[in-house]
C-alpha cells in the first residue's frame, strides 16, 4: 500500500518553472488550443501526431512524410502561411485527417512538450478528457501537470484543468482508500483556482466565459475563433488519452 509520503503530485505553472522530472509521469495541458486539438484529432481518426517545435521543423517532416501526412499549427492564433490547417480542434474532423499523420507545430503547446524529454512518460490532457486523465494517472507516485501558458505567461485555463485533474485524482485515491498524495504549494494553488472557479460556475456563470477572457482566450475572440473555446471548455467530452512516445516522439 503507497504512503502519502511516497506519493507526490506537483503543476508546473509554465514549463520554465517545472521540477526535474526524472521518474515523473507528465500530463501536458495547452486547452486553448494544442492538447484540445491533439485529442481531437487522435479521435478522428489520425494514425498519430508529432509535435514539432519549429515551424522549420514541421514543414521538414512534412516534406520526409509526404502525402500522408497533414501539416497544422499557428501562430498568433492564426494557421501558418503554408500549413494545410491551423490549431483549431474543428478543423480535425474525419474528412481531413482520418488515416492520415498529423505534424502539429504551436505556439505553445507543442514547445511545452519539449521540455518533458526526461520524463518517464508524457500523456496529453485538456478540460475534454480530464476524467480518463485522472483515472489513468491517481495511482501513479510522481505526477506533474505541466501548464503550457500563452507566450511564456501563465494561463487561468490551463490552471483550471490542473486544479480539476487533481482534485479527480485525489476524489479516487479516496474511493480506492489510498493515502493522500503530498501536494506542492503549485498543486494548492491550481486547486484553489479551480475552486473558486468552480464556485462561479455553480452560480450561473458559464466556463467558457471564464475561457474566453483568459489570455489565451482573449486572442482566440480577437481573431473570430470562440468556437474552439466552447469545444474547449467541455468537460470530459473524450474517454482517451493520448501518450507521447518519448522515442520516437509519435503521440498515439
Amino acid at each position: 500500500m503507497p504512503t502519502a509520503a511516497s506519493h507526490r503530485f506537483d503543476v508546473a505553472l509554465l514549463p520554465s518553472a517545472a521540477q526535474p522530472l526524472d521518474g515523473t509521469t507528465v500530463v501536458v495541458v495547452d486547452v486553448l488550443r494544442a492538447t484540445s486539438t491533439i485529442i481531437a484529432a487522435l479521435f478522428n481518426g489520425a494514425t498519430d501526431v508529432l509535435p514539432q517545435p519549429s515551424i522549420e521543423a514541421a514543414r521538414t517532416a512534412h516534406q520526409r512524410i509526404g502525402e500522408n501526412s497533414v501539416i497544422g499549427g499557428e501562430r498568433q492564433g492564426k494557421i501558418v502561411d503554408g500549413f494545410q490547417h491551423g490549431n483549431s480542434p474543428l478543423e480535425y474532423v474525419p474528412e481531413a485527417i482520418k488515416g492520415k499523420h498529423l505534424i502539429l507545430a504551436t505556439t505553445n503547446g507543442t514547445v511545452a512538450m519539449e521540455a518533458c524529454r526526461a520524463a518517464d512518460r508524457v500523456l496529453i490532457g485538456a478540460m475534454v478528457n480530464v476524467d480518463a486523465v485522472a483515472e489513468a494517472v491517481f495511482d501513479i507516485p510522481r505526477v506533474c501537470v505541466m501548464c503550457s501558458g500563452t507566450d511564456r505567461i501563465i494561463t487561468s485555463e490551463d490552471v483550471c484543468f490542473a486544479g480539476l485533474l487533481l482534485e479527480r485524482m485525489i476524489a479516487k485515491r479516496k474511493q480506492k482508500q489510498i493515502p493522500d498524495a503530498f501536494l506542492t504549494d503549485a498543486a494548492h494553488i491550481a486547486i484553489d483556482h479551480w475552486r473558486s472557479v468552480q464556485n462561479a460556475v455553480a452560480a450561473g456563470k458559464p466556463l467558457v466565459d471564464f475561457f474566453k477572457t483568459a489570455r489565451g482566450g482573449i486572442n482566440l475572440v480577437r481573431i473570430g475563433r470562440e468556437a474552439d473555446i466552447e469545444f474547449a471548455a467541455q468537460i470530459d467530452r473524450f474517454n482517451t488519452v493520448p501518450e507521447l512516445d518519448l522515442n520516437s516522439w509519435k503521440i498515439t
